[in-house]
């Protein structure tokens, strides 16, 4: 395989972990939040928001960063 090839996947799966990690980060933020303050799934809901506006525009940016960077010129 080539080197490109391999960080061009390493670098989508992290992609797949930022939005993972603030996706679940902002549930059990809300959820320990809900636990601490009594409000019910308010702040669960809210987090998991958060964590989803987080998880696009992060995503957004590191999806054009991987997109703008030219590929390497195919030998044949």
């Amino acid at each position: 395989m080539r080197a490109g090839f391999m960080a061009t996947a390493l670098r989508l799966i992290g992609i797949g972990w930022y939005v993972a990690i603030c996706i679940g980060g902002g549930a059990l933020a809300g959820f320990w939040l809900d636990g601490r303050l009594s409000s019910g799934p308010i702040l669960t809901m809210a987090g998991i928001g958060v964590g989803i506006v987080a998880a696009v525009v992060g995503m957004y940016r590191m999806l054009m960063a991987v997109l703008s960077t030219r590929p390497d010129s195919e030998e044949n």
